[in-house]
């Protein structure tokens, strides 16, 4: 027997028992979910080689000078596209929630090949940053749209799982194509570098045109999801508690380690580290070691969205790998460098496992016509914790050093478990009271 649980107060809902009769209702014949998913994160994947390519190699004080730009200007091109993406995320909320998603996703992606178009023909700071500010527009469309495909194509039994397979290709693309840009660059030079980017992307795009169905006209109302917060109420609860992980894993993840991990292991190795066939530069080591966290964090996305559909606490799950990162960030301090990559090691786990599981509250819980908003909710916050966390963590490098830091946001992820791991106690104890 299927049983439904709708407590109306909180928006929870939890599904027992596998699907016997018709009491659940959830979606329409559609696309199968695997003829989605893989052009949907293949062309999420080849769609960062253009932002990842700027974001490994701008930094170099010769490429910079050949763009025309000081590295402070270099700064402030590679942040903008996150201060615009606070008010591009909030429309393409909207935008997803009123139209049908196929042709959004094309569109989204066709800006992001006309940014980096631009950044590959272009010259100069001003146009630099219209290139950056299309590609925070295309990625807000990409990244909200892509999430919220993959909870129109889901159901309650592998929403996780789904979620979990299309941030891996996120990961994936991340990695890829950072090392894609710096090969590129090194064998062709910056600018043919980022004119191969924009060729792929425009084969990404073909490939949506071709391939990437329609999934909205698929997705129905079902008794699971229909709450009292109906009409024009938008569920505000749900969208802020969901964000609250992700704020805390943008920040320290995406923030504060992504601007001090080449100053850590610097403390480790100095200038590098020699080896029996010769020597690894620092920037180069701490590439691959950025490349090694990226892989840990793909692998735990989809793990810990196939074990949350299991057990059927996605509270549960996001509280341990907080807890598994805090453990991990406190490690980082330690002086001992066995130890302390270590513990980068298992900081890293979060990440990919967090942001997976974060959109799987808002399918579980709100209606499917505010989904898009819920999630460019989520993913906004989630730009300002990534925002904040450079300056911050430098800041406090100057004045207490890296081991107060990196003990600080263990700290802050232990917090962050606590308050996950009510949430959990929480909604079991309100299961506990309809009889579930």
């Amino acid at each position: 027997m299927l049983l439904s649980v709708n407590i109306k107060e909180t928006n929870l809902y939890m599904i027992h028992s596998p699907r016997s009769d018709n009491t659940l209702i959830e979606l329409e014949s559609g696309p199968s979910p695997r003829r989605v998913l893989l052009p949907l994160g293949l062309g999420t994947a080849i769609s960062l080689l253009g932002d990842s390519t700027l974001y490994t190699v701008l930094p170099q004080a010769s490429i910079a000078a050949s763009v025309g730009v000081t590295l402070t200007m270099v700064g402030i091109l590679l942040g903008i596209n996150r201060l615009v993406r606070l008010l591009s995320n909030p429309i393409a909320g909207i935008l997803y929630d009123r139209l049908p998603t196929r042709r959004l996703m094309i569109t989204s992606l066709f800006i992001g090949f006309i940014s980096t178009t631009i950044l590959a023909i272009g010259r100069g700071f001003e146009i630099y940053v219209l290139g950056r500010v299309l590609w925070g527009i295309a990625w807000s469309g990409i990244w909200i749209g892509g999430n919220t495909i993959v909870l129109d194509i889901a159901n309650d039994e592998n929403r996780g799982r789904l979620s979990g397979r299309y941030q891996m290709w996120f990961f994936a693309g991340i990695g890829a194509s950072a090392f894609l840009g710096g090969v590129f660059t090194d064998s062709f030079g910056f600018y043919q570098g980022l004119l191969i980017s924009a060729g792929l992307t425009g084969m990404a795009l073909l490939m949506w045109i071709l391939y990437l169905p329609e999934t909205k006209p698929h997705r129905v109302n079902s008794p699971r999801l229909s709450q009292p917060d109906s009409g024009h109420i938008f569920p505000w609860n749900t969208a802020i508690l969901a964000s609250v992980p992700v704020f805390v894993v943008r920040f320290v993840l995406a923030g504060v380690l992504a601007s001090t991990t080449i100053l850590w292991l610097g403390s480790f190795m100095g200038d590098g580290i020699a080896l029996d066939s010769g020597f690894i530069p620092l920037a180069t080591f701490t590439g691959a070691f950025v490349a090694v966290r990226t892989f840990i964090g793909m692998i735990s996305a989809p793990f810990s969205g196939k074990l949350s559909d299991r057990i059927n606490r996605r509270w549960l799950v996001i509280a341990i790998l907080l807890a598994v990162g805090s453990f991990g960030l406190w490690l980082m301090s330690s002086v001992a460098m066995t130890t302390a990559v270590l513990g980068a090691f298992l900081a890293s786990i979060p990440g990919g496992g967090i942001q997976a599981l974060a959109p799987v509250i808002a399918g579980d819980k709100v209606r499917p016509e505010v989904e898009g908003r819920v999630i460019s909710v989520m993913y906004t916050i989630g730009d300002i914790g990534s925002a904040l966390g450079p300056p911050l963590a430098l800041w406090i490098v100057s004045v207490a050093g890296l081991t107060s830091l990196y003990f600080g946001c263990s700290v802050f992820f232990a917090l962050t478990a606590l308050i996950t791991l009510g949430l959990e106690f929480h909604d079991a104890a309100l299961l506990r009271e309809v009889g579930v």
